[in-house]
């Protein structure tokens, strides 16, 4: 079976040392096999749903939610449904954004009944429904969120999102030679160079929009980064893990979490931004302020599903006077949450209303909640969110005429957001909150940091190699056809350079003077700024990404611990293509073989765990630290998206979540080396030692 898309929880779920419990592969239950199939049936095709799998469209058509409000667990998200769907919904071809308010009360209304339908064949039953009268963006975002979320559902594999709705991935180019191809322009193929093989196949190359766009302050460079498929289809993941609207409460959320992880998982995800940047000599990410023009712009080259153009951003341009009320709002989210900071006091707006201490356990949490403005927030009226209206001041989108007419930005998707170079500024931004929080706390001493009786010996590690390989996708779900038979017969695929690395492994040596359980965490970061200064590391701490953390038994006397970067917790290889999948999947329902799956449905790709790199190498520091792991105050983490994990009581990121005194990194137990990676050409490295 294939592996499924785990997690660098980096962004993430660092969730400090982290455990990876055994029994993550299932063997899948004749259930599991049958709403597998389900679920990719309503999600094939599902803009077209009388043509593909007609026989759903007759459910549709004989089911009625208003007859069975009975049938689901909370009857005023039905009524709530209900009234919307009397008043009319979006129609099913207008372009959607989660953004939009009134978008936004439809997506967390159909997630509503979708989620407290009181059992499966409900459930199904309704989703089929919506596949026929709900907006065609609404139902398959709002699908894609409820199946890692619903009980029955939240271990089934999605489809690639990057097959379900490929224009979201590739470029405006490549979908107009998609649909060129598929309706048999001869010209379009031989200009393209597209090639058949396997039996018929045609695959069409595909560049990034770096490849054809030079504009200065435009980040072209990073492209092969910022537009990775599986980056940009891991942050919808991310995002999702705790939906916006979700109330932990509610929906048995692991709420002791939810705000640091949304911290961390960004600053995570800048660090390893910032790295990608070295690698192509460019310097820090600048700072935005909404008075000055914004030096970075953006061409996005997407179009939407009715062939309008993404909003771009011209370098130097200055806030539209149409966004100038956000920009109030902001700033005044901004100064309230930096005063919050400072005096260490929120107000919560719950009765009765009271002043909450942040300089405590759960303080980042509770902090993390507010800057999102997520359903966990002690007071969205009073903070607002910050995110929120940073991505939509920032994609500069235009004011629409009503919830009909939209033409939103790549920052309204969270499958498109990565995609602008503004986002990285967005979350510089944000991140500096949690900087500004750790800041006004004690630093790690000496004393703190120091495993008594351990000690790190030495770290070698292989040489870092890294290049870009051949990809490709199935994206014939991005083309209409005119009947199922069509739909099958159609197999168009795009083919795109991706970057990967060649398999290296950790070799760590410690000492220790008893048997102990121990953490061993790894970080990667700068060594020198871009003009080729060496950073000092109490500038340079924010900075390091954590690439691994595992659990060792040390035993006493010398030991030696090999790690691959495969194993690490953090990533897992790419998704198989679901003409792949769907084959084991179909010839174990019709035959009974075994067939296995992860419980883990998403993740960062392994691909991308290391920066490109420099052909002569890219100087780097890699840190290692290992450090006691108590079980007596250990926590388990259960997430569809990350799996089961059981972690200690340390912060995320731990110990690089606070600034640093040079003096407290010189514990035996901690190590620095130096690395490089080398950026080579595939062929390449099979002659290199």
């Amino acid at each position: 079976m294939i592996k499924i898309l785990v997690v660098l929880a980096t962004t993430s779920l660092c969730l400090a040392a982290i455990h990876k419990q055994s029994g993550t592969i299932n063997v899948a239950k004749k259930a599991y096999l049958t709403r597998q199939k389900d679920l990719w049936d309503i999600f094939w095709h599902h803009n077209q749903p009388t043509i593909i799998h007609p026989e759903l469209s007759e459910i549709a058509k004989s089911f009625s939610i208003e007859d069975h409000v009975d049938s689901y667990t909370n009857a005023t998200y039905v009524h709530d449904w209900i009234r919307l769907y009397k008043q009319g919904l979006l129609p099913r071809d207008v372009v959607y954004s989660p953004f939009h308010p009134a978008h936004y009360e439809e997506t967390v209304a159909l997630f509503r009944i979708l989620y407290f339908a009181k059992d499966y064949d409900t459930f199904y039953k309704t989703a089929i429904w919506a596949r026929s009268n709900v907006n065609v963006g609404l139902f398959g975002h709002t699908l894609a969120i409820l199946a890692i979320h619903r009980p029955d559902t939240v271990h089934l594999r999605l489809p690639p999102l990057y097959e379900i709705i490929p224009h979201a991935f590739f470029n405006s180019d490549v979908m107009q030679a998609i649909r060129s191809v598929k309706i048999g322009d001869a010209g379009v193929k031989k200009s393209l160079a597209i090639k058949y093989h396997e039996g018929g196949d045609i695959v069409i190359p595909a560049n990034y929009s770096g490849w054809y766009l030079h504009h200065p302050h435009a980040d072209e460079e990073l492209t092969y980064f910022t537009e990775d498929i599986g980056l940009c289809t891991y942050y919808f993941f991310f995002a999702h893990d705790f939906p916006h609207f979700m109330n932990s409460d509610v929906y048995h959320l692991q709420k002791e979490v939810r705000g640091e992880v949304y911290f961390f998982g960004h600053k995570q995800l800048l660090a390893r931004y910032y790295l990608e940047r070295l690698s192509n000599n460019m310097g820090e990410i600048e700072f935005i302020d909404w008075h000055e023009p914004i030096l970075t712009g953006f061409y996005p080259t997407l179009t939407h599903t009715n062939g309008l153009p993404f909003p771009h951003r011209n370098a130097w341009s200055h806030i539209p006077n149409h966004k100038l009320d956000l920009v109030h709002d902001a700033e005044e989210a901004e100064t309230r949450i930096h005063a919050a900071i400072d005096s260490g006091v929120v107000y919560d707006y719950h009765h009765p209303p009271r002043a909450v201490n942040i300089y405590t356990p759960e303080g980042l949490n509770i902090l993390g909640n507010l800057v999102e403005g997520n359903a966990d927030s002690l007071n969205r009226e009073f903070y607002g969110s910050m995110d929120h209206l940073s991505r939509m001041i920032l994609g500069f989108g235009p004011k629409p005429i009503d919830k009909n007419h939209l033409v939103p930005s790549t920052l309204e998707y969270y499958t498109t957001s990565i995609r602008d170079p503004a986002f990285f500024r967005i979350y510089k931004k944000i991140v500096g909150f949690y900087l500004k929080y750790k800041e006004h706390l004690p630093q790690y001493t000496h004393e703190d940091l120091a495993f008594p009786g351990v000690k790190i010996d030495s770290v070698v590690v292989d040489k870092l190699f890294t290049f870009f390989e051949p990809y490709d996708v199935l994206v014939s779900n991005g083309v209409l056809v005119s009947s199922q038979k069509d739909a099958e017969s159609t197999v168009i695929k795009v083919r795109q350079q991706r970057l990967n690395h060649k398999p290296f492994t950790y070799h760590i040596t410690v000492s220790s003077d008893k048997k102990v359980k121990a953490t061993v965490r790894v970080f990667l970061g700068p060594k020198f700024n871009h003009y080729g200064h060496e950073f000092e590391f109490t500038d340079n701490w924010e900075n390091f990404i954590e690439l691994d953390q595992w659990i060792v038994d040390l035993k006493p006397g010398t030991n030696k611990i090999e790690r691959s970067s495969h194993e690490s917790i953090y990533v897992y290889p790419d998704e198989a293509s679901s003409s792949e999948y769907w084959k084991l999947l179909t010839k174990a329902i019709e035959t009974d073989e075994p067939f296995t799956y992860n419980m883990q449905v998403a993740g960062f790709p392994d691909r991308l765990i290391l920066p490109r790199g420099k052909r002569e190498g890219l100087p780097l520091k890699l840190f290692v630290f290992v450090s006691e792991f108590d079980e007596s105050h250990s926590f388990k983490f259960d997430s569809p998206v990350w799996g089961q994990t059981v972690t200690d009581a340390k912060p995320l990121g731990y110990p690089l979540d606070r600034p640093v005194v040079p003096y407290a990194f010189t514990v035996p137990n901690a190590y620095f080396k130096d690395v490089a990676v080398y950026h080579k050409h595939v062929e390449e490295l099979n002659s290199t030692v």
